[in-house]
């Protein structure tokens, strides 16, 4: 089981902001790796009303068969006007320092906070503290990479480099801050294959990890003041629709198509459009009165 600090777990309850409310132009500042992608070039074309997600169209390019989480957020679910600024791209993991990518030129958590810095921070217009939301997906590549290698991944300075990161968006004026969870990947075809051995050293990996980022999300939250911060349980998605998949249109639990809506998958490891459209709704939940 997670464990989430109180103040994080019931923080949705009370995240209305009365200076935004459900109008007005927002911002969503977002980082991860494939599970969130869609394509987006820190140096290209920005959000606009004509494209909400700056480059490419929607619904982007990624690794779902269709729109991504933060993709469905801005096209389906936003209140008003939403502008995605989506730094997330496939194999990304918290710091390449601690753990490689699979590949080559893999920004990572601290490189695409960089970007942003960069590329982007400036370049774009109207964002401010009231009006901008910064979210976070990873820790499945650093896990799985190692855990390829017979290792077990260095959970406690990646989850102090995932807070770190915050940490850069917050002297730059952003205040409103969301984690999603690492899924439980044992109900992912490619882990839920692997002996009860491997299946439950990856699920500890996770807990553990888990239960840092979310205590050391807390403190953050505390020692600042003025941050409003949530956890999204990922969980929540993965389980609802491994529980009932022909409720989303697939024959059963485990099936992989790449067009991302017969099965719940779309290969071994990456989830289709409705597993993606539960993360969306989770996290358009959370922040139900204030951003969606």
């Amino acid at each position: 089981m997670l464990t989430i600090p109180k103040s994080l777990a019931v923080a949705a309850l009370a995240l209305c902001s009365p200076a935004l409310g459900q109008t007005g132009t927002k911002h969503l500042f977002i980082f991860g790796d494939s599970y969130t992608a869609s394509g987006f070039s820190s140096t290209g074309a920005l959000p606009s009303p004509a494209n909400p997600i700056g480059n490419p169209a929607p619904p982007g390019s990624g690794f779902s068969g269709g729109a991504s989480w933060p993709v469905q957020l801005v096209t389906d679910l936003n209140t008003s006007t939403t502008y995605l600024y989506n730094f997330a791209v496939g194999g990304a993991t918290v710091d390449t320092a601690l753990v490689e990518p699979p590949g080559q030129g893999i920004p990572s958590f601290i490189e695409q906070v960089t970007q942003w810095d960069r590329n982007v921070k400036n370049r774009a217009q109207g964002w401010n503290r009231e009006n901008t939301l910064a979210g976070a997906f990873f820790g499945i590549n650093d896990i799985l990479q190692k855990y390829w290698k017979g290792q077990d991944a260095p959970l406690t300075a990646m989850a102090d480099r995932f807070i770190g990161q915050f940490d850069r968006l917050y002297a730059a004026g952003v205040r409103n801050f969301f984690v999603i969870t690492v899924p439980p990947l044992d109900k992912v075809p490619q882990i839920a294959n692997q002996n009860a051995a491997g299946r439950q050293r990856v699920m500890n990996s996770i807990r553990s990890f888990n239960s840092q980022v979310a205590t050391k999300l807390e403190a953050f939250k505390q020692s600042k003041g003025d941050v409003r911060a949530v956890v999204v349980d990922s969980g929540n998605a993965i389980n609802t629709a491994v529980g009932n998949p022909r409720a989303y249109g697939a024959p059963d639990a485990t099936c992989t198509n790449y067009n991302g809506r017969s099965c719940l998958w779309w290969d071994a490891l990456h989830p289709g459009t409705a597993i993606q459209r539960l993360f969306a709704e989770d996290v358009a939940k959370a922040w139900k009165g204030s951003f969606f």
